[in-house]
């Protein structure tokens, strides 16, 4: 009797609770979302994989994992990491999303790399992950032609446009910071650098005069904020709901991309008549801009791309440019900034490099000189000697990287993927990434992962510097001691005796060739790594010219 009565009581208590329509419906809304991806769900992951963080003795244990997960990914993908990335093994991470991933371990890196995009597509991953479908105001993520416009220029084209890019750095970080130098004042770094970054970022985007044009930059920023925006409320919006409410949240995102395109289609409609002019008439006086939307154009109609000739299509590809470029340099800049004003009190860095004492002057003395030794002007080859303003950004970015997977690819062939070695297959729509954080804050990469050592990098190059004077220096004396190569008392010709050591410091030499801000490798993926990993250039040149 009294377990019956304490049964009605509770029973009464869930009624009385649930009659509360704030928190019916929410509680309604939740059980048909999880019902409807239940029943939409694509073909289950590998029974064969474990999982992090899920409890499966517990009742809705995944459902319940992908609601934890939100406070703890750093946390669980440790765990995962330590426990089976580490051991070479692939586990199943649970997302807030609702939808898991399949985290490889660095050992696989290669064979995700070597993936034709036929089968996992970055594309369709940013797609998904960016609300493509609703956040830039047409379908263009999925077919990324600014990636292909951005690849197919910017390397070759970068060199010529530090000039440009310092003269906007100077004059903006003047605007923003001031040229007072006697009085001290406040600044918000992340605001300001938000500012300076839109305006460098734009003049390689769109060029001058519009780079500076205060309602377009301040269009282009909220287009940037209301990405963010619209992404963070449709994580926490049911995905059955995701076609009424998508283009309710991205209403902001089509206003602010109209008021930008004032700005930026009649600039677009001119270079096109323009360019059809200097075509007809050699003679017609114009000097073709070198940006990011010239390039546009003229690679469109180079190939003949009839969709992309239209002068929309250019403005509405400026918009994830825009988006991408000023959020990330921002963020490592600013962390850049406040990290090596910080430094001097990470003691054990001092103790390992004196230069670490005061790493800001250090990196200033070394802009200085590499810039008075230029003739005051700056070029890429100049700015690639500055090894140590190079470790510094490259360390902000491993240790405050804001990435926690990266590698990240959608399994889009309709047969899946197989890896036979792990002796798993993927279904198609799965994602598969790798655990960057994980990786770049391992203790057997980097000793002391957590700690901002600015100079970490630029030490191990300094010694590849030191051994390949050496070994050029070496073989220079051997020729001329031994031109006619003489054999050595001990019965060895020098080169000989020799050989081993040498080889030993030339093979240092290639272990760090991928020290460099922008290039990559298995254990520094801060912008991803092989064929589909973003350069960085742009963003490269810019930061260290603002260090």
């Amino acid at each position: 009797m009294p377990v019956l009565f304490a049964v009605f009581i509770i029973m009464d208590g869930l009624v009385e609770r649930f009659s509360n329509p704030l928190v019916f419906f929410p509680v309604v809304l939740v059980i048909v979302s999880v019902l409807y991806s239940q029943l939409t769900a694509e073909e289950d992951l590998p029974h064969t994989l474990p999982w992090i963080g899920k409890e499966s003795h517990k009742l809705f244990a995944e459902t319940r994992a992908h609601f934890a997960s939100f406070s703890k990914v750093r946390q669980w993908l440790n765990e995962g990491y330590e426990k089976y990335s580490k051991k070479g093994q692939t586990y199943i991470f649970p997302d807030f999303t609702g939808k898991p991933e399949v985290i490889i371990p660095p050992s696989e890196i290669p064979w995700l790399l070597d993936q034709p995009d036929s089968v996992l597509s970055v594309h369709e991953l940013h797609h998904d992950i960016l609300a493509g479908e609703y956040n830039f105001t047409a379908n263009i993520i999925k077919n990324a032609y600014h990636e292909h416009v951005v690849f197919r220029n910017l390397p070759r084209r970068i060199g010529s446009m530090v000039p440009d890019i310092w003269e906007e750095l100077t004059d903006s970080i003047d605007d923003e910071w001031g040229t007072d130098t006697e009085n001290w004042r406040d600044v918000c770094v992340f605001e300001t650098m938000m500012n300076i970054i839109a305006r460098v970022s734009n003049r390689v985007l769109v060029g001058m005069p519009l780079c500076r044009n205060k309602g377009y930059l301040k269009a282009v920023a909220a287009f940037s904020s209301d990405v963010m925006t619209t992404i963070t409320l449709l994580r926490f919006t049911p995905k059955l709901l995701h076609p009424v409410m998508g283009p309710i949240f991205s209403l902001p995102n089509t206003i602010h991309y109209r008021q930008s395109r004032h700005y930026t289609l009649p600039l677009v409609k001119e270079r096109i008549e323009n360019m059809k002019k200097k075509l007809a008439d050699p003679s017609f006086e114009w000097e073709e801009p070198n940006d990011f939307l010239m390039w546009h154009i003229r690679s469109a109609y180079t190939e003949q791309n009839v969709e992309e000739m239209d002068p929309e299509m250019a403005c509405r590809r400026l918009m994830p440019l825009a988006f991408a470029a000023i959020h990330t340099t921002t963020f490592t800049i600013t962390n850049t900034i406040l990290d090596l004003a910080a430094s001097p009190t990470y003691t054990d860095c001092v103790t390992a490099d004196p230069n670490a004492i005061n790493p800001l002057e250090t990196i200033r003395k070394e802009a200085l000189e590499t810039y008075l030794g230029s003739g005051k002007s700056w070029s890429k080859a100049n700015l690639a000697t500055m090894l140590r303003a190079d470790s510094a950004i490259r360390e902000a970015m491993r240790v405050r990287n804001f990435l926690t997977r990266g590698l990240r690819r959608k399994v889009i062939s309709r047969d899946g993927i197989e890896n036979k070695r792990g002796g798993w297959k993927l279904p198609q729509g799965a994602y598969v990434g790798v655990a960057v954080h994980s990786i770049m804050h391992d203790p057997e990469l980097y000793p002391n992962p957590e700690v901002f050592d600015p100079f970490r990098f630029s030490r191990i190059r300094e010694e590849q510097a030191r051994v390949k004077a050496e070994l050029e220096a070496d073989s220079t004396a051997e020729k001329e001691k031994d031109a006619n190569g003489s054999v050595s008392p001990n019965g060895h010709a020098p080169e000989e005796k020799k050989s081993a050591a040498d080889g030993q410091r030339a093979q240092k030499i290639l272990e760090h060739k991928q020290l460099g801000l922008s290039t990559t490798s298995e254990s520094f993926l801060p912008f991803g790594h092989g064929r589909k990993a973003w350069y960085g250039l742009c963003k490269h040149v810019s930061i260290q010219l603002t260090d």
